[in-house]
């Protein structure tokens, strides 16, 4: 199932965040894929204020300290793996425990959970996850597109976002 939506400016791009984050539930990964200044924290911002992270909640990419965690309705994960140069890397970081914990994680250049000859098959044990695929348009314009990787026909509930 996909669903693709299209904003003009990082404020569009922080209101499709939030809404896509009030949909979220427990368990949820969120697979973000972008170039370098397509929008991925901005989105994430937008994300965690959907899942009640405070205003006052500094959301910012952990891409030197890999995970952040954030307090909202549910425990929100921020994982940013640009720096992660191999599988030892990943396994390192006990990513399992915590994409396994209940809260939502969203990781941040996702591609490097994925086999790169396979790009559907999962390194770490993920049984379902949401991908976002997101491209530079434009100086401000960004096409998203959402896909449920192995939620079943009915999909996310994500996708019933206008």
């Amino acid at each position: 199932m996909n669903k693709q939506f299209e904003t003009q400016s990082p404020e569009e791009t922080f209101s499709l965040g939030e809404k896509i984050g009030r949909h979220l539930t427990a368990g949820d990964i969120v697979c973000l894929f972008g170039d370098l200044g397509s929008g991925k924290t901005t989105l994430t911002q937008g994300i965690a204020r959907g899942l009640g992270v405070p205003k006052e909640a500094y959301v910012r990419s952990p891409t030197f300290t890999l995970v952040n965690q954030y307090e909202g309705k549910l425990p929100v994960f921020h994982i940013d793996l640009y720096r992660i140069a191999s599988l030892q890397d990943l396994e390192n970081l006990g990513l399992e425990e915590t994409l396994g914990s209940g809260g939502v994680a969203i990781v941040e250049w996702a591609e490097k959970l994925f086999d790169a000859k396979q790009p559907e098959i999962p390194l770490l044990g993920m049984a379902r996850w949401l991908e976002i695929h997101i491209q530079i348009e434009q100086k401000d314009t960004r096409k998203f597109e959402l896909t449920a990787r192995h939620m079943g026909p009915a999909g996310h509930p994500v996708f019933t976002l206008q």
